[in-house]
């Protein structure tokens, strides 16, 4: 599955033969990309470790541009009705709607998958991520308890 973000970029699962340009993202990524989508390095270390080993509950995939990651989305709990999702931009990326491609991605392949919508968590003071949610259909919920952040959901309807 590969498909074409409308500035060219293309988007696919991420391999073991990714784990190069995995820490290459991660080792370049600014210090409010961090703070919203690697506290405490978890975000990293299981990019790193489905890279050496795929986990059958996570999916992730990437946005290539020059032969560097621009921008990585993954869901977790494939195993669920719901998986959870995460997402990060290049920082020289951003604006160029990289994320808004990668989470209409993310949304065609969970409904591919019979997947009944998505949630993710964010920091409430990421502002353009919140806006970015939004526009994709998300609603945000309420506040997530253990993470004290902003829940939102994205759930499939019919039309």
């Amino acid at each position: 599955m590969s498909e074409y973000a409308e500035n060219g970029l293309p988007i696919r699962p991420v391999t073991g033969e990714d784990l190069d340009r995995i820490e290459e993202f991660f080792a370049v990524m600014g210090g409010e990309t961090r703070a919203f989508f690697n506290r405490n390095g978890w975000n990293h270390d299981t990019a790193v470790a489905y890279c050496k080993k795929p986990d059958p509950a996570f999916r992730y995939f990437l946005a290539e541009a020059d032969g560097r990651v621009a921008g990585i989305v993954f869901l977790w709990g494939m195993n669920t009705s719901i998986p959870w999702m995460g997402i990060a931009v290049r920082d020289d990326m951003k604006g160029k709607h990289v994320g808004r491609q990668l989470i209409a991605y993310v949304q065609k392949y969970a409904r591919e998958q019979g997947k009944g919508g998505i949630q993710l968590t964010t920091h409430v003071a990421n502002l353009r991520g919140q806006a970015l949610y939004e526009a994709m259909g998300f609603e945000m919920i309420g506040i997530h308890g253990a993470s004290n952040e902003f829940f939102y959901l994205f759930r499939y309807r019919d039309e």
